[in-house]
């Protein structure tokens, strides 16, 4: 996904999300993902529960699909875990955006 695809959605900050949480929850099958900012900045990803479905779904289909590309990605994302990454806003001055 695009970061002008994250754009799109819907955002809503921590403080209003602590707020209004039933009916953010109650936004979720409508608006499929709702993203939560900190201080004005994308932190995280309120998903649905048919969203997460459709995900996980796709992640095992992926699996099945091409094992080495699943091996690759986990070990990827070990390394992140491991030894740190690029904060996302670090990307996206990088990027202009």
């Amino acid at each position: 996904m695009q970061l002008s695809n994250i754009l799109d959605k819907k955002f809503i900050g921590t403080n209003d999300l602590r707020k209004d949480l039933t009916s953010i929850l109650n936004l979720l099958p409508k608006e499929g993902k709702i993203v939560i900012t900190q201080h004005g900045r994308p932190k995280g990803v309120l998903i649905d529960i048919e969203t997460y479905m459709k995900i996980e779904e796709l992640k095992d289909d992926l699996a099945d699909y091409d094992p080495k590309l699943v091996r690759e990605v986990n070990k990827a994302l070990d390394d992140v875990k491991k030894h740190g990454g690029i904060p996302a806003e670090k990307v996206w001055e990088e990027l202009g955006i």
